[in-house]
């Protein structure tokens, strides 16, 4: 066998394995894209699965676990265990700056379901107060 056509036959089998590699490559990641896909779409499903919960990425229940508090409406709880971890977590003291952002994004989550909770919590309000009135409330019609 001739030195140009080994170098040939090399180049070709080379060429044969990467592009074998790539093809398999993309197959992984498009399995890995349409799992995101349907797992964003479960997200939808869930009862927490709001737009807060999508622009924050974390939802209120993991929040709860993050901080290691029982009930996301009690403020002053929150506000010890989030300032607790997040003084833990200092990277200047040795700690995670990856811990510590997950406990910022934590506290801003519930931050977020207190501000919706207010918000709905209005908007009841103003339904209440602004109810049609009943027909047999409403004045009659002059005769």
């Amino acid at each position: 066998m001739s030195a140009p056509k080994a170098i040939i036959q090399m180049l070709m089998t080379g060429t044969r394995i990467v592009g074998r590699a790539f093809g398999d490559a993309y197959k992984q990641a498009s399995a890995n894209s349409a799992a995101a896909r349907a797992a964003a779409g479960n997200m939808k499903a869930s009862e927490d699965g709001d737009r807060m919960t999508k622009a924050s990425g974390i939802t209120v229940d993991e929040s709860i676990k993050i901080l290691n508090i029982k009930d996301a409406n009690d403020k002053d709880d929150m506000t010890k265990k989030f300032e607790h971890l997040f003084s833990a977590n200092d990277p200047k003291q040795g700690g995670s700056i990856y811990l510590q952002s997950k406990v910022i994004r934590a506290r801003e989550r519930i931050e977020m379901h207190w501000a919706q909770e207010k918000l709905k919590a209005e908007q009841d309000l103003l339904a209440e107060n602004t109810a049609p009135e009943t027909p047999s409330d409403a004045p009659k019609p002059p005769q």
